[in-house]
This record gives structure tokens, sequence and C-alpha cells, in this order.
């Protein structure tokens, strides 16, 4: 009998026994194949180290259980006028450290998003201005009408100043020139865990905070530990070594679901895989080939027709996927469902291949991490090979994701050819154009993860149109016309949607949310 846990787009839970009884004060031992980059809130914009964070530091507003925005540090909040927003925080919360919250903290976390070092400049690129009323009153101006501000703020986390200032912090770590800081190794935050003790790349630990405003599930502690291993990954659930793996090896699903004592634990999550193009520099990185060959659409419409996405989803994803065709997935706000992907043909391949002088193919390098996303090295082997079959070679460069990103959003882009992905926090694809589609221009927060360098000046337009306007069904229609033109210049190579899969010991209850958030005070262990 299959013990798979399909989980709704809000959550995988199950409290009744806890609600039940009085609860326990138990640790939670958990896994992954890749560990959070850095402490630091405003250094790099990367799922997985973000909505580690999350669980250590707070923004103005969250999601909560059931996948709606909340208020977290922010108690209410209203619309003063079309471009005026007034947050009132909350009051006795307390940093980590004993400190109290106020709206100097605010503003200077919002101040340090906008530095030059930030990732996190796009979520505050419709703002103009934002000040204290007073010490527990925050108001945001925004540059124009912004229907999704408050998906915006999702993205930001609250830092102590007077922590920061103490601790020579006031900027956050550059991840691209890997500085260190006081901030990459330590933190505090006023969410419901504490980091006790952080060892990069062997073990963190986490303390559920006793000053903390909101409530906490009976997880007291969470040790975390990086097993890049998949097979040692998985014998460690199995072992009863770690309780839960996030995610859960795709080969290994049966294992899983056969084995006494554990489940799978499935939902859709909102990432879009993608392969990138280098579409800027007149010369193409580590190649012998002359030039820039994706700066000609018919290349790049080459590359998309010898990729066959939907086989990488048969034989590497196990089927724990979804053919994209396109750049978000059909549950975010501003999805065409009237796009369709160019079909794989090696033969039409060769043939566009040889029409923009290449007849017999060019060599070049890709760069692809191997423990950031499911499969992900796996991924880029299929890659390969595929793109062998229409005389294309690709020579790989595979490599923890430690070294992979600070290399490819190095100030530069160190890569003209790679696989990374998606996942909009705000659950609306104005997000997407925002960091990855719109044309590179981060003096005003856009484009940070542009990493091909593709620019559609009309689908900017329209982007920037869908920001201002309040109008839901008009903004949807800008966007997914925007979205359409992205794709029509093949931009980015579209792959799929990952499945979100965690392998999980039977007496632990999760939620899942689409965005691979795993707020951990709602965890229980039975």
């Amino acid at each position: 009998m299959s013990k798979t846990y399909l989980a709704s787009l809000a959550a995988v839970t199950a409290l009744s026994t806890a609600l039940a009884a009085p609860l326990s004060a138990e640790t939670l031992r958990m896994a992954s194949q890749g560990d959070a980059t850095s402490l630091d809130p405003h250094s790099h914009n990367e799922s997985f180290t973000n909505y580690f964070l999350a669980n250590v530091y707070e923004g103005l507003v969250a999601r909560d259980k059931d996948f709606e925005i909340a208020g977290q540090l922010a108690e209410s909040w209203e619309q003063v006028d079309d471009t005026t927003w007034r947050f009132k925080l909350r009051d006795g919360v307390t940093f980590h450290d004993g400190a109290a919250f106020t709206a100097d903290d605010v503003i200077f976390s919002m101040d340090r998003a906008r530095s030059e070092a930030s990732n996190f400049k796009h979520v505050l690129a419709s703002v103009d201005s934002y000040s204290a009323i007073d010490d527990m009153t925050v108001e945001i101006v925004t540059t124009a009408p912004n229907p999704i501000l408050l998906n915006d703020l999702l993205d930001l986390m609250i830092l102590d100043r007077e922590w920061a200032e103490a601790n020579g912090a006031e900027e956050p770590i550059n991840l691209q020139q890997e500085e260190k800081s006081f901030s990459a190794t330590n933190a505090n935050g006023t969410g419901p865990y504490k980091v006790t003790s952080r060892a990069q790349g062997e073990k963190t630990t986490l303390e559920a905070y006793d000053g903390y405003w909101g409530k906490i599930g009976n997880v007291s502690e969470v040790v975390f530990t990086p097993i890049d291993n998949a097979a040692t990954l998985v014998s460690a659930l199995l072992s009863g070594e770690v309780d839960l793996v996030m995610p859960l090896p795709l080969q290994d699903i049966p294992r899983v679901e056969e084995a006494d004592g554990v489940k799978v634990v499935s939902s859709p999550e909102a990432r879009t895989m993608y392969i990138g193009m280098d579409q800027v520099r007149d010369q193409i990185l580590e190649s012998p080939v002359e030039g820039n060959p994706f700066k000609d659409i018919r290349v790049r419409q080459a590359f998309a027709h010898a990729v066959d996405a939907q086989a990488i989803i048969d034989r590497v994803m196990q089927g724990q996927a979804t053919l994209s065709t396109q750049y978000i997935m059909d549950k975010v706000n501003g999805y065409n469902p009237d796009l369709t992907r160019l079909e794989y043909d090696v033969e039409k391949a060769k043939a566009l291949l040889a029409e923009a002088g290449y007849p017999d193919g060019f060599e070049l390098t890709m760069d692809c991490s191997t423990d950031r996303y499911v499969n992900d090295g796996q991924i880029c082997q299929a890659v390969v090979s595929l793109l062998a079959r229409a005389d294309i070679k690709v020579n790989l460069i595979a490599q923890p994701k430690a070294q992979f990103f600070p290399k490819v959003v190095a100030p530069e882009f160190g890569t003209s050819f790679f696989l990374l992905s998606w996942t909009p926090s705000t659950m609306d694809a104005l997000n997407v154009f925002q960091n990855v589609l719109g044309t590179r221009d981060l003096d005003n927060g856009r484009g940070a993860w542009n990493i091909s360098g593709c620019s559609v000046p009309e689908a900017d337009a329209l982007a920037s149109e869908a920001a201002v306007t309040m109008d839901a069904a008009a903004r949807t229609k800008m966007l997914q016309d925007a979205m359409a033109m992205m794709v029509n210049e093949v931009c980015l190579i579209p792959l799929h949607v990952q499945q979100l899969v965690w392998g999980a010991a039977e007496n632990v209850d999760v939620v899942q949310h689409p965005t691979f958030e795993f707020p951990l005070e709602y965890f229980n262990v039975n």
C-alpha cells in the first residue's frame, strides 16, 4: 500500500493529535542535499536560503499555515491613499538577544535591502520613500499604485539595527565577491527559532525562542545537516538518523513508500527549471567558437528543439514534474494558457543551426549545480547528451552550489550557458519579470537574475504597466502578453515545474508551501 501523502496547495498537516494533548518538547533532525549559503538575510536571494532564514528572521507580512498573506511583524495595515501604506507594528516583540523591535529596525532593514551589495533590491523596486511615523508605525509610499506591495514585502526580512552596527554588519555580505562578515555566520532575528550553532556545510542547530510573540509547535530544537550524497541522505532517513529529508531523491520514492516508519510527502512546487543562454556578450565564455551564437534567435530555437524536456521528465525526474511552456507554473498569476513550447525535433535543430552559419554545430561550456535542485546534475547530463545529437558539444562543469552561485551571479555573470530555476515568492508573474526576464537595470532593482541578458523592451513596458494597474483582470492580461513575448524570443528554454517531494518519519507532521517554504513553527513530532 502506497504511503505517499499528497499535499494541497496550502499545506500538508495533521494537527489533531497536537491539539488534543499537551505538546512535549521534541528535536527535529532535518537534512537536505545542500546548505543555506549564508545567514545574512539580504545577501543571496536563493529559495532554500531564504526559507531557512524565514524561521529565524521575520518580515512585516508572511504566508501563514494556509498560504495566505498575514501580518507578522506588522500587526495591521491600511492604505491611506493609492500610493501610501501605513503599517502598525506588533507590540512586545523582541529580537533573540532581548532587544526590543521598533520601527527603526524596519527602516534600517529597508535601507540595507536597497544597498549595493544586496540581492533584494527588487522587494522595494516600487517604493519611493519610507519613514517611521513613531516607534511602532511605518509608512511606505510607492512611486505609483502597487497592487501587490504586500506580496513584494514577503521577501523583506527585518534585522536589528543596533546588533548589526555593533558587529560591523551594516551592509549585507557580498556573496559574489565571497566576502565574509559577522552576519554570514551569526543571526539575530525575531522569528520562532534562534541559531545556537553554525558550521557551514556541516551542521546548523536552531532552538525555539522562548520570547517568541507567536505560537510554536512542539519542535523545540532543529538540527539541520546537509548531506550531498543521495544514497547517504536516504539511508539516514531509513535508519532513523534524521526525521526529514528535503527533497527526497526521486529514485528512492518506491523504497521509502515500502519501508516501515517513514512516508513520502508530496505537493506541486512553484519552481520552473530552465536553461539560460548568454545573449549579451560579443564573445561567449569558455568556448572556442568565435562570437556569440546565442544572439541569433535561430540558434536559441535550435537549442530548444534539441532538448527533449519530456524525456527528462520521464527518465531523470521519474515523472515527478510537469512540462513547462513558459517561465511560471499554471497557478501563478499571469500564466498564459495559450502558449506552447517548441517541439523536440533534432533535424529541425540541425537545419536552424546550419541556417545560422553553424552546419557542423559548435562547442561550448555549461555550468550546473549538483546539490541545489532535484536531480540538477542529472538534468544537465541529459541536456549534454541531447544536444550532442544536434552536433552541439557541451563541456559540463558540474559543481556544488557553494561554487556554482558565486560564479554564476558574479558582477559580470560568469557563465554563458547554464541551468537555473525561479520560484516567484509572490505567486505573481511580475516577480519573474522584475528578477529574471526584465531588461537588466540593477540601479532600479530589475533583472538581478537576468543572467542571460535577454531584453524585450515591449515586454518591459507591459510589465511596468502591470506593476501599477489596480484592475486585476487587465494586469493579468498584460502579464500574459508580456510572457508570450519572452517565450517567442526564446529568452530561456523552459524545462519543467518540479514536484515538491520530501521523505519524513511517520510521526512528523509538516507543512509544505508551493514556494518551498518550510515554516517550522507549524511542524510537530508526535
